[in-house]
């Protein structure tokens, strides 16, 4: 996890707050989704000051904050424990129940369909290295493409074109596959959980993603009109 701040663009007031949360909400919703909550992931998130500021732009956001941090720190290997079979049950594929957390399955796509998910990734630059196998088009690793994006527009950026076009990706990638099966993704997790650690990530990337793709757009409509003004 890498926390930073907002220094290479210069970046309007109104977006500072969005753009120095969003990396961080992406990273916390990559991290549970793809990683088994450990005592060291639980204990490093709930305690992040930047978290609780991050946390407050959704409700689910809220609703993950009040879990991890109302924990005692000697009840947190049972909370752990008890989240980490959840994980297994839920995100690991080929675990026993229905639940799959990939694009493909959720828009009946065959497995061919990772290729194409990643020739997006390998057009922006991007590879990954999967720690534990998963599929390209697994929550977390799309996840994860749009944290590396994030971080690649604010601090590898120079010039307000090359973050543009950077923002040109992260609005496509979300409009033509983020946002076409998390939807769907998010129902059915609410149906198969009962988790707080999981219910709290659902809603908060039911709420999030919609809600940072509205904001790329004003913040694509700024930076025109600041680079229309200096011409």
């Amino acid at each position: 996890m890498t926390l930073q701040t907002v220094a290479t663009l210069n970046v309007p007031e109104a977006f500072g707050r969005w753009l120095e949360s969003r990396g961080l909400l992406y990273q916390l919703l990559t991290d549970f989704f793809g990683r088994k909550p450990s005592l060291s992931l639980v204990a490093q998130w709930s305690r992040n000051r930047q978290m609780s500021v991050a946390a407050e732009m959704t409700e689910g956001g809220r609703e993950l904050k009040r879990y991890l941090c109302s924990q005692e720190p000697q009840g947190l290997p049972v909370i752990c424990e008890k989240e980490s079979r959840e994980y297994k049950r839920l995100m690991i594929e080929g675990a026993v129940n229905a639940f799959v957390p990939r694009e493909a399955a959720h828009l009946g796509h065959t497995e061919e369909f990772c290729n194409v998910i990643s020739d997006v990734y390998a057009s922006a630059g991007i590879v990954f290295n999967k720690c534990n196998g998963e599929a390209d088009d697994h929550i977390a690793i799309e996840l994860e493409f749009m944290a590396v994006l994030h971080e690649r527009m604010l601090y590898n950026s120079f010039s307000v074109r090359s973050a543009m076009e950077l923002l040109d990706i992260q609005e496509t990638f979300l409009e033509e596959h983020l946002l076409r099966w998390t939807p769907h993704f998010c129902k059915e997790l609410n149906a198969a959980t009962d988790s707080p650690l999981y219910l709290g990530l659902s809603h908060m990337l039911e709420e999030f993603l919609p809600q940072d793709l509205h904001m790329l757009r004003a913040w694509r409509t700024a930076l025109e009109t600041s680079s229309a003004a200096m011409m």
